[in-house]
């Protein structure tokens, strides 16, 4: 009976080394899977904090850009209205042109103009006035083969020259227009 109870022993004592010995393996792989899931955790959270970090930095470049964009929109709306002003006061400005500063424009015009063609002055609505006028007459009065057309260019100043069919333009607002392309740009630069 000894021996059964011996043999008892034995075998219980070899059980529960056995089961202790799995179960420190089972308790070594499962705080092996918790430890791997804690780093792959905190891995995943240093990613989505990066991934954050990242689109907040994005966004604010944006809106940066998009700030900067603006601010410079804005700048050049301001210079375009001003080289504007400034162009739109020339013409003003050679709009009430006295007399005899347009009797000296249209002068200017027709020492250019070749003096066996005939040639027609079509003035601008708002300049039949100073076409009339002394000092005009007098300059048109040196050029034979310019003649006053009876017709007038609607809402203008200035006046159209005309040849053989072809016209050229000396309206003012035309002419100003043409310098405002020509110097806008170096006027910007100079300006600002």
């Amino acid at each position: 009976m000894e021996d059964i109870k011996a043999l008892s022993k034995q075998i219980l004592a070899q059980t529960k080394e056995q089961g202790e010995s799995k179960l420190a393996e089972y308790r070594k792989i499962a705080d092996d899977k918790l430890e791997e899931t804690r780093q792959k955790l905190q891995q995943n959270e240093e990613k989505q904090k990066e991934l954050i970090v990242q689109s907040v930095n994005n966004d604010y470049e944006r809106q940066a850009q998009t700030m900067k964009n603006n601010l410079r929109n804005n700048i050049l709306a301001k210079k375009q209205a001003l080289l504007n002003t400034i162009f739109d006061k020339a013409i003003e400005e050679i709009q009430n042109w006295d007399d005899n500063q347009f009797a000296e424009f249209i002068s200017g015009v027709l020492k250019q103009i070749d003096q066996n063609k005939s040639w027609s002055i079509v003035p601008g609505e708002h300049s039949i006035d100073k076409i009339k006028s002394k000092p005009v007459q007098e300059v048109l009065a040196q050029y034979s083969v310019v003649t006053v057309s009876d017709e007038i260019v609607k809402n203008k100043a200035g006046f159209i020259l005309e040849q053989g069919g072809i016209d050229y333009n000396f309206c003012f607002d035309i002419l100003i227009n043409e310098l405002k392309k020509e110097f806008s740009p170096q006027l910007a630069s100079l300006a600002f």
